[in-house]
């Protein structure tokens, strides 16, 4: 069992222990939809199996912990082969207001905690996982966050992003930086057309 299926495993389970019976799985495309303006972000990717954090965060851990308010989560999670987390947000809009900037800095946190409060719930089959001993360090070793916009909407940051690739590195905006250097392995922005070549094409 690959860790992306153990994991998917593991909050099924949660949400089975708690009584509540949702389908956590979707895939890129779905998770990119912007309501909004009735729109796909990304245009691709339906075989791109991800677990749907807006669903666990709004019908299972928002009505087992109620608050009074939709916890901020992003929208899509997944691992890959080489045991990399990776969180990803997609925004198809502009990424320069000063709310957006903290609304994203939110799902940040408010991931980590929901998905580790669920880890911690179920240590037995997290244990696994070797994320729940020490999660700070697994999280500054292991997890990443993406954050995708419209490189429509975003024609000077998509011009940063492309420069940044030209020397091998990932852009990073500074309402990034601070989930960058003292959070996540990694944090950075892309659009939809980087996120394609870095993750979907062959």
């Amino acid at each position: 069992m690959n860790r992306y299926t153990l994991l998917k495993q593991i909050i099924e389970n949660y949400i089975d222990d708690h009584g509540f019976n949702v389908e956590i799985e979707s895939n890129i495309k779905d998770t990119s939809y912007d309501k909004t303006n009735d729109t796909y972000l990304c245009e691709f990717g339906e075989n791109f199996k991800v677990i749907d954090m807006d669903v666990i965060a709004k019908d299972v851990y928002g009505n087992i912990y109620k608050s009074g308010k939709t916890r901020s989560t992003a929208d899509a999670f997944f691992v890959l082969e080489d045991g990399k987390w990776y969180f990803v947000e997609f925004k198809n809009t502009k990424i320069d207001t000063s709310s957006l900037k903290l609304r994203v800095q939110l799902k940040a946190y408010e991931n980590l905690h929901l998905l580790f409060d669920i880890l911690l719930d179920m240590t037995e089959i997290s244990r696994e996982l070797g994320c729940i001993e020490n999660p700070i360090d697994f999280i500054r070793n292991n997890v990443i966050y993406i954050l995708v916009c419209s490189e429509e909407k975003n024609i000077k940051e998509a011009d940063f992003i492309r420069k940044s690739q030209l020397t091998k590195k990932q852009y990073v905006p500074g309402f990034m930086e601070e989930l960058n250097s003292s959070v996540f392995k990694e944090s950075y922005l892309l659009t939809e057309k980087n996120f394609y070549r870095e993750f979907i094409a062959e």
